[in-house]
């Protein structure tokens, strides 16, 4: 899988990188009603220019989130049809090379299986599941760091301590002998 997937690294990369950058400045939007509310509920008058400076923010932080998202969207559903193609001429290349019997031996219905929805079914893994877990994992840690870097780090100690090295022991090989 990864072989096939190698030559569309860039894409995948560009994916994640504009979703992180569409949700990070999706909590411009958040920060701002927090900063609304206490500019407006603090003794005294408001500052109108502040007020319309952090309205403005959070407006900007929005559509920044919705081009950005947007973008990735559209790479990440321009790169599923790439990968797709790769897939589906791989597959008639290798059929191509099969013994007639053995077409003679399927039904049709079994090869349009395989070669339409078998592959179709890759989509939600390519067009949509490397941005949404770039966001959900990246943007809270990037949040929980500015509040405090040390939670930030003890969030992260569980990941660490799963990805130990298993220092010398090995696995036993499928079939259960070395």
């Amino acid at each position: 899988m990864a072989r096939l997937l190698r030559p569309h690294g860039w894409s995948f990369a560009a994916v994640v990188i504009l979703q992180v950058i569409g949700a990070v400045a999706g909590l411009a939007p958040l920060l701002a009603v927090v900063e609304l509310g206490r500019t407006l509920l603090s003794p005294g008058p408001a500052d109108h220019g502040h007020v319309w400076t952090v309205v403005i923010a959070g407006a900007a932080g929005l559509f920044v989130r919705l081009l950005f998202t947007a973008a990735s969207s559209g790479i990440g559903h321009v790169l599923d049809g790439q990968v797709q193609l790769s897939f589906r001429r791989q597959l008639a290349a290798r059929l191509g090379r099969v013994p007639i019997g053995w077409f003679s031996r399927r039904r049709t219905g079994e090869l349009a299986k395989v070669v339409g929805e078998d592959v179709s079914a890759v989509h939600p893994f390519i067009a949509h599941t490397p941005g949404e877990l770039a966001a959900a994992f990246v943007v809270p840690l990037i949040y929980l760091f500015t509040v405090d870097w040390r939670l930030t780090l003890i969030t992260l100690i569980p990941g660490g301590v799963q990805r130990k090295p298993t220092c010398g022991r090995r696995r036993p090989r499928r079939g259960g002998t070395r």
